[in-house]
């Protein structure tokens, strides 16, 4: 019995790859990204056979048919590889990204990132008391406050891996304007992180005094990881060089999960420190880019589609849900629009900027879920915040410049084009 549980493992982690290739297929013959075809197609998956999977979201009862499709071993596996493929194509996105620009416009990220941050918490303390005061939204006995920030974390979170892929579809990830996206959503996404952590910490002074903490910690470990990863040895012999970047990366997301439930930060940071290795940033990308893009990222878009019922939301809850949906899209594409055009980007990739940032993704539905099982918010709220993801990630390739949407020819290896920005 247990043979065959694990045979049905290795089959589901299959099904949910194909699954993810025929929705990228189609959404790229339609002229979108990649990503977001992929991403919607494991959600619809997800519904059509019946809500989440016993055990995954405390508290909440399996339906459907996803119980037997999917037993223990197949969550196991698809838990293991999903989790690896998220650490592992952070790395490969630290390795695209030239640090170079990130130098030169630090203005220009903090800018991004504050008012991209700030329109989502003020958002959020405008929605959140509307949600409260409805009912249904909160569970009894939680604070207001760690509702509203718990509310505003989901929200200003950025779903960095998609943002990544779509700026790979387009061939601008390794441009300026791509390293400056990738490293303002990563900033804005730590900071959501850091605002989830203080809500299931209490979502009061002292639990932000708690979380900072913690966060000086990472910061030290994260310190040290990074000089072991420049560490002159990794550069000697290729295969050392791949075991030991991917075991650096590995225990870098495993450290950013356990002080901040992020896996996302610490690879990418290892990967941006590598990047001068060449040697070693050719070896990780010609061994791991295809199976990690191919495989292991669309199977952690499934595992975040198991613990996901949006049959949650209602016909009677539909109102408030399409308008939280659209403020949250229209204020982010305006807010990071106009930071972009005040940072000096000219209007198509300022438009691009806000189209990239506005996108939650998987990290909104991430941050959902660990609030969700800090029983911080309920059911119905993390049925709303798995669909802002969801439809920020599909909004994200119709609202790019038209210019954006042709994929633009570029020779392979770190040589970049850099947009137009005035100085």
């Amino acid at each position: 019995m247990a043979s065959v549980h694990w045979l049905l493992a290795v089959f589901d982690v299959a099904a949910i790859a194909a699954v993810a290739w025929l929705g990228g297929m189609l959404m790229r013959w339609l002229g979108q990204p990649r990503i977001a075809g992929e991403m919607a197609a494991v959600f619809a998956a997800a519904v059509l056979l019946g809500g989440q999977i016993a055990g995954l979201v405390p508290g909440q009862e399996a339906r459907g048919r996803l119980g037997d499709l999917f037993p223990d071993a197949a969550v196991a596996l698809v838990t293991v590889v999903g989790g690896l493929g998220l650490i592992l194509y952070m790395l490969l996105i630290g390795i695209s990204i030239d640090p170079a620009p990130m130098r030169e416009r630090v203005g220009t990220i903090a800018l991004l990132t504050a008012a991209t941050s700030a329109s989502m918490v003020a958002l959020a303390i405008v929605a959140g008391p509307l949600f409260i005061e409805a009912g249904g939204w909160k569970p009894p006995g939680v604070g207001d406050g760690a509702f509203v920030i718990a509310l505003a974390a989901g929200l200003a979170a950025n779903g960095v891996p998609i943002v990544a892929r779509i700026l790979e579809d387009r061939a601008m990830a390794h441009s300026a304007v791509g390293a400056i996206v990738i490293v303002a959503a990563t900033c804005v996404t730590a900071l959501a992180l850091i605002g989830s952590a203080v809500a299931i910490d209490g979502g009061d002074v002292p639990a932000g005094g708690r979380v900072a903490l913690r966060v000086g910690v990472g910061v030290l470990v994260l310190a040290l990881v990074v000089a072991l990863a420049r560490w002159r040895r990794f550069a000697l012999s290729p295969v050392l060089a791949l075991v030991g970047v991917v075991a650096l990366a590995v225990l870098s997301g495993l450290v950013g999960d356990a002080l901040l439930s992020s896996l996302l930060i610490g690879p990418l940071v290892i990967g941006v420190a590598v990047r001068t290795g060449g040697t070693t940033a050719r070896a990780v990308e010609r061994y791991l880019g295809g199976a990690v893009r191919r495989v292991m990222l669309p199977v952690f878009l499934g595992l975040a589609a198991l613990h996901t019922d949006l049959r949650e939301l209602g016909a009677g809850v539909l109102g408030p849900v399409l308008a939280l949906l659209v403020a949250v899209t229209a204020v982010k594409l305006a807010v990071a629009h106009a930071a972009a055009r005040l940072a000096g980007f000219d209007a198509r990739d300022a438009r691009a900027i806000g189209a990239l940032l506005q996108c939650g993704g998987i990290m909104t539905i991430a941050i959902s879920l660990d609030v969700l099982d800090a029983g911080i918010i309920d059911a119905r709220m993390h049925a709303t915040l798995t669909l802002v993801g969801l439809v920020s990630t599909i909004a994200a390739g119709p609202l790019l410049p038209r210019a954006w949407n042709r994929r633009r020819p570029e020779a392979p290896g770190y040589s970049a084009s850099t947009p137009c920005v005035r100085r």
